[in-house]
């Protein structure tokens, strides 16, 4: 019973901490897709059309694996309970974040990002279930 309890504490902690991670992340200027695309330039010498198709495949995979993260630590935390309420919870976490961008200088909240983080995390907790279930 309390192994069980300090387990569920630790993946509760771990979501705490991915989120606040997000969080930060997000509210970073650092991180504005301008800022990156620069920096991609600087450290590659790409011209501009390159580093900005570059800093999209990045960004984007970047989305892809941070929102497919989040959707398995839900899933873990809420002891395995719903891959749909994993899914619906990461979908929601994703519109908070995109919503977050929004009031962030140099950053903007777009609906295709959330579209794409609610497929990863889909896709993700479809692949948990396929190698539990083998």
């Amino acid at each position: 019973m309390i192994k069980n309890s300090m387990k569920l504490l630790f993946w509760w902690s771990v979501l705490s901490v991915f989120l606040g991670a997000i969080f930060i992340f997000t509210a970073l200027q650092t991180f504005t897709g301008e800022n990156t695309k620069v920096q991609i330039q600087q450290i590659t010498g790409m011209n501009e059309h390159n580093a900005y198709v570059t800093n999209a495949i990045i960004r984007k995979s970047a989305h892809v694996l941070m929102f497919g993260l989040l959707s398995i630590i839900i899933y873990v935390a809420i002891r395995r309970q719903s891959i749909w309420l994993a899914w619906i919870c990461t979908t929601l976490m994703a519109g908070v974040d995109e919503w977050h961008q929004s009031y962030i200088p140099g950053r903007s909240a777009l609906v295709e990002d959330v579209l794409l983080d609610s497929l990863a995390a889909l896709i993700f907790l479809r692949i948990i279930v396929y190698i539990r279930r083998r």
